[in-house]
């Protein structure tokens, strides 16, 4: 296989809100595309989730276990670096400041970063959508990663339980629907969260926080339906590696879900 990739991540969206969204294109998301309920790293927090994304290994191996970056003596591997030694192409879309810290900057052939802080959470998830959508047209990356974060400011400030909650989530999907609209259909597509939540916050290992959707469209290659209902999110650098055709790191710990 050799095809490019879009990940786009909704900063803790939870299963049963995007199962019950009543956007319609969330409907047909559920409908069109592999889904699964996944599971995320403990301890659920945004920053370690994204490095165990990224990396593929749990935040015990990779050293991360909150939201301040800890650096590693002898260097991490991740998913942009991969990509980078074999000479692939990626771009990187995000509105909090802290996921500088998933890659190497080195590694990355575009980065785009909107404050959330300055524009808020939904704006500047307007905004990288509409960027994502015009570079992926204009340059074709191999991998691209949109990361839209106001659910999770939503479900902070307002609960993940709450109307004000449901609604970023439709939002959400929405962006999503454009940009899915917007860029080539050759593009396979990954769309997923880093946690869920509960009452004001994230963290536990309760379901509701360690449980996160995963979609995936990937016409070129075949599902492992075992495999892919037992996910887990370290195991998604390693699946996107095989959809791309690169060899998935030497340290990466997850399992491509894709059948050999």
């Amino acid at each position: 296989m050799s095809h490019k990739v879009l990940l786009i991540l909704c900063d803790g969206l939870r299963p049963d809100a995007a199962e019950s969204c009543k956007h319609p294109f969330a409907q047909k998301l559920l409908s069109d595309y592999h889904y699964t309920r996944a599971r995320t790293v403990f301890p659920s927090y945004t920053l370690p989730c994204h490095m165990s994304l990224m990396h593929s290994q749990t935040p015990f191996e990779h050293g991360v276990s909150g939201n301040i970056f800890v650096p590693a003596q002898d260097g991490r591997r991740g998913l942009f670096e991969q990509l980078r030694d074999f000479k692939k192409t990626s771009a990187f879309f995000y509105s909090w400041g802290e996921l500088r810290d998933i890659c190497e900057p080195s590694s990355l052939s575009y980065g785009k970063f909107i404050s959330s802080v300055v524009f808020g959470g939904e704006k500047a998830g307007e905004l990288l959508t509409k960027d994502a959508a015009e570079f992926i047209n204009e340059y074709s990356p191999d991998f691209a990663f949109l990361y839209l974060e106001n659910t999770d400011i939503v479900g902070h400030m307002y609960g993940w339980e709450s109307e004000e909650y449901t609604e970023a989530v439709g939002k959400s999907f929405g962006f999503i629907e454009k940009i899915l609209t917007d860029i080539p259909e050759d593009y396979s597509v990954f769309i997923t969260a880093d946690h869920g939540g509960h009452g004001f916050d994230h963290g536990t290992e309760m379901p509701v926080d360690m449980t996160i959707p995963l979609f995936v469209k990937a016409p070129s290659a075949e599902i492992d339906k075992e495999a892919f209902a037992s996910a887990n999110i370290i195991d998604i650098a390693p699946s996107i590696c095989d959809i791309i055709g690169i060899a998935p790191a030497k340290s990466f710990r997850g399992k491509s879900f894709f059948s050999k």
